[in-house]
């Protein structure tokens, strides 16, 4: 395994000094307490008529977007935006402060918040469903961070960011609310697509009304899922987190002048659909030891240890879709040995770190 020095790992302590360096404090307060009695805060911004509903980490483990909102709003509230007049903002930085401990996507009971939004029988899950019956917000944004695995299409290109406007149906109708999901996203993309060095996915629409997008849809709420993903080269993920700052920022901009945008789903669909075929490195040009020359693919698995985050190599099989590497390596320009690769894939990964330093492309 190897160490990574990088911000991925956002415990609740870590939040707490983050929120305090920043002058975040002054805005924000418990709103109720987690599984293990950590709080689980709030902030509040704004006084405006427009009210809208962010909330983050609720897979413990997907801390991207906590990141972003923390630079966001620490610069909101220096500047001392006009944003503020228009909107009432609510947000919710961790919202499985537990989960977040422990760099977990489940909570202290082993449960996924995201499979939880009819039943509630977790206190995370019931504070953000209150919070929403209160507050009654007219657009909802639910953060999260995907796996390196997905591409922006059918194609080797990862997608730093993925939107979704959930359905609200199994048949995936779309109604005014959702109109109004698919309109701000594709206003969204039109000001991202140009920028060529941020590729953009759209996130499969299968209706689940155990998730949380999907249920507040299904109440006529607004919703979008936003997805932080991956860079190449970027594992801490930094690109990303500025990436995902300027989308969030379009989106209260674009908010406070919904009436200006002409309604339309068409940019929203012509977003290329997510796909997982992706894997962190591929390997070629490796000498079996029968001479003939093949290939492997790697994908790091994420291992928290005390407070800090190692990536363990480990080998992805090919299976019948195609795959493509984030990172191609030739392996015939390190060695020309051969490699065993009947061996299992522990054996394989040791024998590779023989001539190969997998930490060199973990920046």
């Amino acid at each position: 395994m190897y160490e990574f020095n990088n911000k991925r790992y956002l415990s609740p302590d870590i939040l707490d000094k983050l929120l305090y360096k920043n002058s975040l404090n002054e805005y924000t307060s418990v709103l109720g307490f987690s599984v293990e009695n950590r709080p689980i805060l709030l902030s509040s911004f704004g006084s405006g008529e427009k009210k809208v509903l962010i909330w983050s980490q609720m897979h413990g483990n997907e801390s991207t977007t906590t990141r972003s909102l923390i630079q966001l709003f620490s610069d909101l509230t220096s500047k001392k935006t006009n944003l503020f007049v228009d909107l009432t903002i609510k947000v919710i930085y961790q919202l499985n402060p537990d989960g977040s401990d422990k760099y977990s996507r489940f909570n202290a009971n082993g449960v996924d918040l995201n499979r939880d939004a009819v039943k509630r029988t977790q206190p995370e899950s019931k504070l953000l469903f209150s919070l929403f019956n209160e507050f009654k917000p007219h657009f909802c944004i639910n953060l999260h961070d995907q796996r390196s695995i997905y591409a922006a299409g059918d194609t080797n290109l990862p997608a730093m960011i993925s939107f979704l406007a959930p359905s609200y149906d199994k048949l995936k109708s779309i109604n005014e609310f959702r109109q109004k999901a698919m309109t701000m996203i594709g206003s969204i993309y039109k000001e991202i697509k140009p920028r060529t060095n941020c590729s953009v996915g759209r996130y499969n629409d299968d209706f689940n009304i155990n998730c949380f997008g999907d249920f507040f849809m299904s109440k006529n709420t607004p919703t979008i899922l936003l997805e932080a993903g991956h860079h190449p080269n970027d594992f801490g993920r930094n690109v990303v987190v500025h990436e995902l700052y300027k989308s969030l920022l379009m989106f209260l901009n674009l908010f406070v002048r919904e009436n200006q945008i002409k309604s339309n789903t068409e940019t929203y669909f012509s977003i290329p659909k997510n796909y997982d075929h992706l894997r962190d490195i591929e390997i070629i040009n490796i000498r079996c030891l029968s001479g003939l020359s093949s290939k492997l693919f790697v994908q790091f698995q994420e291992i928290l240890k005390g407070d800090k985050i190692y990536f363990s190599p480990t080998i992805e099989n090919e299976s019948s879709k195609k795959l493509y590497g984030n990172v191609i390596i030739d392996f015939s320009k390190f060695t020309n040995k051969s490699i065993d690769l009947k061996q299992n894939n522990q054996k394989i990964i040791e024998n590779l770190k023989l001539f190969l330093d997998f930490s060199l492309f973990l920046k």
